[in-house]
């Protein structure tokens, strides 16, 4: 699995290759990551936008904040390793891509 997190303009791009059926884990991993960014505590509402295209082996996300938010891309980046790693995908087959 290849994981790319990148900002573009107020909006983060999150491209994934090699899913292979394993849509659903990469979302409930960005779940988790959104828990754990807010201490498990009620999230607000920081999303305008959330645009999800999934084929059979690559999913692209795109993340709108509102009011002007950023996100970090560096954080979701390692949140979202550190979810899909714990979810049991074998150490060192989520990559960056180039």
């Amino acid at each position: 699995m290849m994981l790319r997190v990148r900002e573009q303009g107020g909006e983060v791009h999150i491209d994934v290759d090699g899913v292979a059926g394993r849509q659903q884990r990469v979302l409930q991993a960005l779940t988790e990551c959104q828990r754990r960014a807010y201490g498990g505590r009620e999230m607000p509402s920081v999303l305008t936008g959330v645009s999800v295209r999934a084929g059979a082996n690559r999913m692209r996300i795109r993340l709108t904040g509102s009011d002007g938010l950023r996100f970090e891309a560096t954080v979701i980046y390692q949140c979202l390793r550190d979810a899909l790693l714990e979810r049991g995908v074998p150490a060192g087959a989520v990559q960056p891509m180039p």
